[in-house]
């Protein structure tokens, strides 16, 4: 009873220990706050005004709005200024979560060639039992009519075992099968760390990528705003010419329309800009709420490579195409595994016993031996692993032509896309020349008279549009060209020399016009009517029944006489809100 009440409270120990270890899937305080935000997930300040062990403080950078967080890590916020290129991916290389997966997946492989390294060395093994028997069956009998009990015999009464063993057991060849799966476990950690590189390829390029979507985005917002500026001044002035009644009702309301399509520009803009910003924090494997600030970066290095050349540093530096032969090679291991299961194996084994107890005979007990295995009959499983061996073999050919097709896919289609945002940046330059100059034309028609606020600001639009299409071409080349080398897996060969980006802006473009002070333009004054003709009639007042000179002809009037007039004498010989722009009249 004694015994069986031990075995009962060890296996009441047992259960509890087991029970003590069970994982806590408590929420993470990190985790949530990655996604509602840096401080949401803060955990109280302790007594001595540290944070609650095992959350990290959030990093956070300067942006748009915000100031630079003093709280976080010195190695994470190292400068105050706007983030650049190389300090993102450096950031990438330390908080990327792709990277902290690909990392695990090295060690992963490691352990496995170390479990498959192990077998070639022999294995000990350690037990120990203690077992108690009662049992009234049995002959009694002197030591001289009945033999002894065995070491671990049954008989009659009561019996205890202790058995304290440990055995040894080496396998020592099984035709190869062992050689083949440290080969495979080699060929794997070889894929790991190949896979390891490419992603961080794969992170740099998704870095450069959202940077250079920050930065068009930045920039069509700024563009966007000074375009607002300009157009607010101009409803201004087209407000103060339609109460003199210089203009119509409907050219101020094309005026408002205008201010409004760049408006909405504008909050477009800034809604593409918070999320390529996210998009960037993402990238990074930082909290994607961070209000991130990034460098300007337009320059580009020119790049003069044919087609062939870039096949050929796929072909070298592609990590996919190591990676697939490595793939064949264990699939090929997989099928030599497969058929060595038809063969025996060899081992050799040993063991030593210390029993003791009550009852039985003490004793000391080593035994050894070489074994032979081998599997007579397993139902077909063996054919059914050769043949499923033999399946994985094929499909790993077939996929290493199918990654070698996507590399040669990817490099030209990058090479491509490369060329043509090369040529785009060419054509949206040539667009913004002319926009520039058209606005230019537009607004030296207005100073004389020619042009209607309207009119400047659908010009004043269209440069706009146009200088934010050269930006987004500029950065598109870069993002096309960290493309390319991403397709051809390394740096590729770019000279010196930089590629045109920019386009001098004319002195005073940005400058708001004042707001009139002085007569509308669009008024010819008296003391500038040529020399022989009467003067210019005030439209703004009643001309009806006046007094002609002789010989004069008499200008044709206003049907009302609150109205303002349509036509004037023959320098104004057409409607003032009637466009002269080079692109046709306006309906």
């Amino acid at each position: 009873m004694w015994h069986r009440t031990t075995g009962l409270l060890a296996g009441l120990l047992a259960i509890s220990v087991g029970c003590a270890q069970r994982p806590d899937p408590s929420p993470r305080h990190d985790l949530i706050a990655r996604v509602t935000g840096p401080e949401a997930g803060l955990a109280a300040p302790g007594p001595d005004g540290d944070r609650k062990p095992g959350v990290d403080p959030p990093l956070e950078r300067a942006s748009f709005e915000a100031p630079l967080d003093r709280g976080a890590r010195p190695d994470e916020a190292q400068s105050t200024g706007p983030l650049t290129l190389e300090e993102a991916n450096r950031l990438a290389l330390r908080h990327s979560p792709i990277l902290k997966l690909s990392e695990a997946s090295i060690d992963a492989a490691l352990g496995n060639l170390q479990v498959v390294d192990s077998a070639f060395l022999p294995s000990f093994q350690g037990n120990y039992g203690f077992q108690a028997f009662s049992s009234q069956v049995g002959f009694a009998g002197t030591r001289g009519r009945f033999p002894v009990l065995p070491v671990r015999g049954f008989g009659p009464g009561t019996q205890d075992f202790n058995v304290a063993e440990v055995q040894m057991k080496w396998t020592i060849f099984q035709f190869g099968r062992l050689l083949t799966k440290q080969s495979q476990a080699e060929f794997k950690t070889d894929v790991a760390r190949l896979e390891l590189e490419r992603s961080h390829q794969t992170v740099g390029y998704a870095v450069a990528r959202t940077y250079f979507q920050v930065l068009e985005a930045k920039s069509a917002f700024e563009i966007a705003e000074k375009a607002v500026e300009q157009a607010e001044a101009y409803r201004s002035e087209a407000g103060d010419l339609l109460r003199r009644g210089s203009i119509t009702r409907e050219e101020f309301l094309r005026v408002d329309a205008g201010l409004a399509s760049v408006r909405q520009l504008r909050a477009d803009a800034k809604s593409e800009e918070e999320v390529a910003v996210a998009a960037l924090n993402q990238t990074m494997g930082i909290n994607v709420n961070t209000p991130t600030r990034v460098a300007e970066r337009k320059a580009a290095p020119k790049l003069e490579m044919p087609l062939k050349e870039a096949l050929q540093l796929a072909v070298a530096n592609r990590r996919e195409i190591p990676v697939v032969m490595r793939g064949i090679a264990i699939a090929r291991g997989d099928v030599d595994v497969a058929r060595t299961e038809f063969l025996p194996s060899v081992s050799i084994q040993a063991g030593y016993s210390n029993v003791t107890g009550t009852g039985v005979q003490n004793a000391n007990v080593g035994a050894g031996g070489i074994f032979i295995s081998q599997d007579l009959y397993t139902g077909g499983k063996r054919r059914g692993q050769l043949r499923t061996a033999q399946a994985g073999l094929r499909a790993a050919e077939a996929q290493a032509q199918q990654v070698c097709d996507l590399v040669a896919f990817e490099v030209n289609a990058a090479y491509r896309g490369f060329e043509d945002a090369r040529e785009r940046i060419e054509a949206a330059r040539a667009v913004f020349d002319q926009a520039r100059e058209n606005l230019r034309l537009v607004k030296s028609r207005y100073s004389a008279g020619g042009a209607t606020p309207a009119e400047v600001i659908e010009a004043r639009a269209s440069d706009t549009k146009s200088e934010q299409t050269l930006n987004a071409a500029v950065y598109q080349y870069q993002r096309a060209l960290a493309r390319l080398e991403f397709a051809v897996g390394g740096p590729l060969p770019t000279s010196a020399e930089e590629v045109p980006t920019t386009t001098p802006e004319p002195k005073g473009e940005n400058v708001a016009p004042p707001p009139p002070g002085e007569p509308s333009p669009f008024r010819l004054r008296p003391e500038a009517a040529m020399p022989g003709l009467p003067a210019a009639p005030d439209f703004g007042a009643p001309r009806i029944n006046q007094p002609q000179a002789p010989g004069v002809p008499r200008p044709l009037q206003p049907e009302s006489s609150t109205a303002p007039g349509l036509f004037g004498p023959p320098a104004l010989s057409r409607p003032p809100y009637e466009s002269t722009s080079p692109f046709g009249p306006k309906p």
